[in-house]
Formats: C-alpha cells, structure tokens, sequence
C-alpha cells in the first residue's frame, strides 16, 4: 500500500489509469489500523487489477475536504478519477471484498454510492 500526501495525490490517485482503493486514516485513529491491515492482506490478491493507497487526513487536509471525509477510516474507491465508492468506518474482510469485487467486475460508472 502506497502512502499518499497531498503533493502526490493527483498524481497516485487520480491519473491512475486502473481503479484505485483509498484508505483515508489518521495516526490518532484506533480503528483505522484494522482495516487497513485488512487491505494490506488483499494487495497481492487484487495487485493487478487495483491500485491500493493510504492518505493521512492530516497530511492531504484539502483532499480530504473535497471528498467530505469526516470519518476515519473512510475508503473511498475511484475509477477514471471519480470516487464510485464510499465505505466509513471499521470494515472486515467480506465487505472489502465484495467491494473490490464490484469496482473489478464493472466496466464504467462514475456515481458515488454510499
């Protein structure tokens, strides 16, 4: 998983050509560790086919207000530079996959769906 900044963001995130799986968290944030170690364990399972990132809320403050994170963890898939997806708070495993199941079996879409 690839840590994301503010000065990075465009460039990781959104000018990615394939999907890309956002872990929004926070050093503070006791519930954030699970769920992003949770995401570290699908990295190799869906590596070719996502593109998985971390973004500290405090160190990306404006992308976190463009994309209205006021939760932590929040992740937040994009695809062609549009978030498709929002999840907020702890997520086990199955809801993680069936999220990355969804956002690799579809072909296009640019709505986000909460």
């Amino acid at each position: 998983m690839i840590d994301v900044a503010e000065r990075n963001f465009d460039k990781e995130v959104l000018e990615c050509e394939l999907p890309v799986f956002a872990c929004f968290t926070a050093r503070w944030c006791h519930s954030c560790y699970p769920t992003c170690l949770l995401a570290d364990e699908l990295v190799k399972e869906y590596e070719d086919s996502v593109k998985f990132v971390r973004v500290d809320i405090e160190g990306s403050p404006k992308a976190s207000a463009q994309y209205h994170i006021t939760v932590v963890p929040t992740i937040l898939l994009f695809k062609n530079s549009q978030p498709v997806e929002k999840l907020l708070g702890f997520q086990d495993i199955k809801s993680l996959k069936r999220l990355l199941g969804d956002i690799t079996a579809k072909k296009s879409g640019t709505e986000l769906k909460n």
